[in-house]
């Protein structure tokens, strides 16, 4: 068969190439020196690769080390060693520069998902860094809240919290301070006008809508919007569609104080605002992009967009994304430029890091870090009236009024 035939053709090659057993084994020895050779090779880099890590970390911690040995030999008073770590990761967070991340202890991580898993109490302000990031101001005040009862206004600096420096903590840290347990108290120490005073106040459950609304004369809609926290877009469709049926021919939003929010939230608002296209992008450090968009549904009627330099995050996205369409003037001023955002990042000794992972760009591409947004009309009110914000009637607001007047001129050309 054709079988045998290959079979005995195989025996006859095989006798042609007959080794002697001294051969065979030398050849057995150089595979077995090839081979460790080789490996030898791979780990001795892969190890050098791992020595040079590990030396380039041991350098980059020696100092802390040394102080860490140079305080346990000389150091006369008491300290506490989970303490120092904590104000050591602090501080190394700080380091990077950028006022939104921070490190928070496993306390106060715990104190953070508690809060976001149920309800918490607060004294009813809304707190921001100003422009410099030099100091930590009140930007808003709600309503029948402990803060408001107690006579603290917006724009009042926010010095310190029951003792401590407010300059000295990082802005979640701040805020998960100046929150806490129902029927609990805070001191907060407020300057103003070059004078501190020191508020003690009860916590409280505040409940702060999320959007307001009101039709000004002329049928010109205003929708206030606090922030683009949960839910707010549910709020905002709801406010906006009353205004519609109620007849408005033009619309107002007021973006000034707001501390921003949620992408999605955000999105789904402007969704109701813009045509057919991209609302945002958001990048991480690896390159990998997120983008939202838009549907072809959407108002049509002339808009514009108050915004001041406390306008942060989502705020400022809201009018860059409605002036970028052309769909709304922004008027005011210039925004702050908060072009990050964070992520709640535990950590195994049971702290975590929020820390900013990501960029957001508008519809067009442009990062807003440390730029922020430039009004198409520059329009500012006056310190008395700052100070007054939330209690201003429409016709003392000058920003409101500019909004007016360019909505009224571009009713007058349609």
């Amino acid at each position: 068969s054709v079988l045998s035939n290959k079979s005995s053709q195989g025996e006859t090659l095989f006798m042609k190439k007959r080794f002697t057993l001294g051969s065979t084994l030398m050849l057995l020895m150089l595979a077995v020196v090839t081979t460790f050779n080789i490996t030898f090779y791979v780990a001795s880099e892969y190890y050098n690769a791992r020595l040079g890590n590990f030396e380039e970390m041991e350098g980059e911690y020696q100092q802390l080390k040394e102080v860490s040995q140079l305080v346990d030999k000389y150091f006369v008073g008491e300290y506490d060693k989970q303490d120092m770590m904590d104000q050591a990761l602090k501080g190394y967070i700080q380091g990077t520069g950028d006022q939104w991340s921070s490190y928070l202890t496993e306390e106060e991580y715990k104190a953070v998902m508690e809060k976001r898993e149920g309800v918490y109490a607060g004294v009813g302000i809304t707190i921001s860094t100003a422009t410099d990031g030099s100091y930590y101001v009140i930007t808003a005040v709600t309503e029948d809240s402990p803060a408001q009862k107690a006579g603290i206004q917006p724009l009042d600096l926010l010095v310190a919290v029951d003792g401590e420096s407010a300059a000295e903590m990082s802005f979640d840290d701040l805020s998960d301070r100046v929150k806490g347990e129902p029927g609990s108290e805070v001191t907060l120490t407020i300057l103003r006008e070059g004078v501190q005073q020191k508020y003690t106040l009860q916590r409280e459950e505040v409940q702060t809508p999320g959007v307001k609304a009101q039709m000004l004369e002329g049928n010109i809609g205003l929708i206030r919007i606090e922030s683009f926290s949960k839910n707010v877009d549910q709020e905002f469709s709801q406010k906006l569609q009353q205004l519609l049926d109620d007849g408005a021919q033009a619309l107002v939003f007021d973006v000034r104080f707001n501390p921003g929010g949620f992408v999605d939230v955000l999105v789904n608002m402007l969704d109701e605002l813009l045509p057919k296209g991209t609302v945002i992008s958001i990048t991480d450090k690896a390159g990998e992009s997120t983008t939202y968009s838009s549907d072809e549904e959407c108002v049509k009627l002339p808009m514009a967009v108050l915004c001041n330099e406390y306008s942060i995050s989502a705020a400022e996205f809201f009018a860059a994304s409605l002036q970028e369409y052309g769909a709304a003037t922004v008027v005011g001023e210039h925004t702050l430029g908060k072009g990050y955002a964070q992520t709640m990042i535990p950590l195994t000794g049971g702290g975590a890091l929020n820390l900013s992972t990501s960029r957001y760009y508008t519809a067009k591409g442009v990062s807003l870090a440390g730029v922020g947004i430039t009004p198409d009309v520059e329009s500012s009110l006056s310190e008395d009236k700052l100070n007054r914000f939330y209690t201003l009637q429409p016709e003392e607001d000058d920003q409101l009024q500019k909004a007016l007047e360019v909505l009224r001129q571009q009713m007058s050309e349609n």
